[in-house]
C-alpha cells in the first residue's frame, strides 16, 4: 500500500485518553509507544492518508516514523503493512474517537488501547479487540475535529458500500421530485460536413445518485448499487431511476451541418433525509444524511438521457456545464504515441491536432477540453505534437496533478481517400473496445458516419478511462477511435 504525505497542516493531531497522552519514547528508549500522565515525550503526530478510503498512517513529527501495531505498539520507517489505521467516532462525545485496525480476513477491529503494561515511559500502547472502555477513546484537538469525521465517513462509508451488514439506514423523511442540473454524458461531437447526419452516441454511465452528510463534512465515497437498494426499499410510491454500470446505452442524434452534438443526463431527484448506523463489534455509531434519489414518472418529469445540438461549442452560450460531475484527478502532463497509418501525419496549429493522409488531406482534428479545478479554477488544456506522440498539458498547475473535471474533447472529421484507408487497414492496431462495423456502400456519407462512430467510441472510453486514473485515455481515446476508423471504414 503506497502512502502519500497528506497536506501540511497548522497543527499536529495529539491523542489523549483518561490515563494519559499517546507518546512516541525518546531515542534512548528504542521506538515503543505509550501513554504517559504528564505527556512529556514526543507527543505531536501527523497523518499519511493512504489509497483505501478513509484509512492513514500515524506519523511521528519528531521521528518521521509510524506507528505499527505489534504489541506492543512500536515506530518504524513508514509506508509498511500492519500501519494502516482508521478513525471511529464515539456517539455523543464530540472530538472523541478510536485509533482502529480492522482484519480484512475475519472483519474484527482492534483499537488503539493502553493495556500493555507497564513500562518506563508510562504504560505500553497496544492494539487490542475493541470493547468501548475509556481507554480505547482518544480524544483529538477540536481543530481536527472535522478532518477526523470525514476520514471515518470515508471508511465506513466505504465498508457499507461493499457489505451493507456494517450499516442500516432508517428513512425520515421525502421531499417532492425536482429537475437536477444536467451533467454532460458522452463525448462532443461536431458534424464538419455540408449535410445533416445521425452520429450515434455511447453514453457514459451516470447512476444520479449523490449524498450529503448534515455533519458538515463530505465523503467522496458515492452510493453504491447495494447501498440504493437499502435506500429504496423505504421509499413510498417512487419508481427510482436505474442504470447498471455494466449497460451501454446508444442514442441517435440527427446533427444538423455544422452543429455541436452531445447527450446530457437530465436527473429528476428528491430529496430524501434519514440517518445511517454504521455497526461493526457492536459499538454503533450514526449520522444523519440526505440523499439524492432519482426517480421517473414525476410530476417534475423523468430522468433521461436527452440529445442536444447547437452551431456553439458546448459550454460558451448554450453548452452544457456540469457543476454535478465528480471530481477527478489529472497529470498535470500526459503523453500517448499514436500508430498512426503509414502515409498519414499529425500536427498541432493553435491548440488543435490535425491529422492528414493522401498528401495532405485533412482526415480530422481534435481540440482538447478543458479543466476545472475544485476552486472553480479553469485551466486550459494545452496540445502539442511530435511525430506520432501527442502530449497534453493542464496549463496554470503547479503540482503533477490537478482534482477537478474535464469538459470532453470536441473533434471533426472529414472524407478520407481509398490510399488511407488501404494504409490504415495494414498498420492500425485494434482496440478492445472497438465495435466492428457492418460491411459499407461507396456512399461517402456513410464512411463519414463510421468515423464519426469511431472516434465517438474512443472519446467515451477516453473519458471513462480518465475517471479510473488513467488521464492518458482522454487523448488516446479520441486518436485511437479515429486510427481504427481508418482501417474498419473502408468503402
Amino acid at each position: 500500500m503506497t502512502a502519500t504525505p497528506a497536506a501540511a497542516a497548522t497543527d499536529a493531531y495529539t491523542f489523549t485518553n483518561p490515563d494519559g497522552t499517546l507518546n512516541a519514547t525518546g531515542t534512548g528508549d528504542g521506538n515503543q509507544i505509550s501513554v504517559t500522565p504528564d505527556g512529556t515525550n514526543y507527543t505531536n503526530w501527523r497523518l499519511i492518508t493512504l489509497s483505501d478510503p478513509g484509512t492513514f498512517n500515524i506519523a511521528s513529527t519528531s521521528s518521521g516514523k509510524c506507528i505499527y501495531s505489534a504489541q506492543p505498539a512500536v515506530q518504524q520507517s513508514c509506508g509498511k503493512d500492519g500501519e494502516q489505521w482508521h478513525f471511529r467516532p464515539v456517539d455523543g462525545k464530540p472530538n472523541i474517537f478510536g485509533i482502529v485496525r480492522r482484519d480484512d480476513s475475519s472483519g474484527t477491529e482492534y483499537c488503539m488501547d493502553n493495556r500493555g503494561g507497564l513500562h518506563l515511559w508510562g504504560i505500553l500502547a497496544q492494539p487490542n479487540a475493541c470493547n468501548g472502555s475509556a481507554s480505547q477513546e482518544w480524544t483529538i484537538p477540536a481543530s481536527k475535529a472535522a478532518e477526523a469525521l470525514k476520514l471515518s465517513l470515508d471508511y465506513y462509508a466505504d465498508l457499507c458500500s461493499k457489505k451493507t451488514s456494517t450499516c442500516s439506514w432508517t428513512e425520515k423523511s421525502e421531499g417532492q421530485p425536482e429537475a437536477l442540473p444536467r451533467t454532460p454524458a458522452s463525448s462532443v461531437w461536431y458534424n464538419d460536413t455540408a449535410s445533416s447526419m445521425k452520429q450515434v452516441f455511447t453514453t457514459i454511465y451516470h447512476s444520479g445518485w449523490s449524498q450529503a452528510y448534515s455533519v458538515g463534512v463530505s465523503s467522496s465515497v458515492g452510493v453504491s448499487v447495494p447501498v440504493q437498494a437499502m435506500i429504496s426499499s423505504q421509499l413510498t410510491a417512487t419508481t427510482v431511476y436505474t442504470s447498471d454500470e455494466t449497460t451501454i446505452n446508444g442514442i441517435a442524434v440527427d446533427v444538423p451541418s455544422k452543429n455541436y452534438a452531445w447527450v446530457d443526463f437530465a436527473a429528476v431527484g428528491k430529496k430524501v433525509t434519514g440517518t445511517w448506523t454504521f455497526d461493526t463489534d457492536n459499538q454503533p455509531w450514526t449520522t444523519d444524511s440526505t440523499v439524492t434519489v432519482p426517480v421517473l414518472n414525476s410530476a417534475a418529469g423523468s430522468t433521461m438521457y436527452i440529445a442536444r445540438t447547437s452551431p456553439d461549442v458546448p459550454g460558451s452560450s448554450t453548452g452544457a456545464t456540469s457543476p454535478d460531475v465528480k471530481p477527478q484527478t489529472f497529470a498535470k502532463t500526459t503523453s500517448k504515441t499514436l500508430d498512426l497509418p503509414e502515409d498519414a501525419s499529425m500536427t498541432a496549429i493553435n491548440n488543435t491536432a490535425t491529422i492528414t493522409a493522401d498528401g495532405g488531406t485533412t482526415v480530422a482534428t481534435v481540440t482538447p477540453g478543458t479543466v476545472t479545478d475544485t476552486d472553480g479554477t479553469v485551466h486550459k488544456v494545452g496540445l502539442t505534437v511530435s511525430g506520432n506522440t501527442v502530449t497534453q498539458t493542464i496549463e496554470g498547475v503547479t503540482g503533477d496533478t490537478v482534482t477537478g473535471t474535464m469538459s470532453p474533447p470536441v473533434y471533426s472529421v472529414k472524407d478520407v481517400g481509398a490510399a488511407s484507408v488501404a494504409a490504415a487497414k495494414k498498420t492500425a492496431k485494434m482496440s478492445a473496445f472497438a465495435m466492428k462495423s457492418p460491411a459499407l456502400s461507396d456512399d461517402k456519407k456513410k464512411r463519414l458516419q463510421c468515423l464519426g462512430d469511431k472516434m465517438g467510441e474512443g472519446a467515451t472510453f477516453g473519458l471513462l478511462g480518465a475517471a479510473l486514473g488513467q488521464p492518458e485515455a482522454v487523448i488516446g481515446g479520441v486518436f485511437g477511435g479515429l486510427i481504427i476508423g481508418l482501417a474498419e471504414c473502408s468503402r
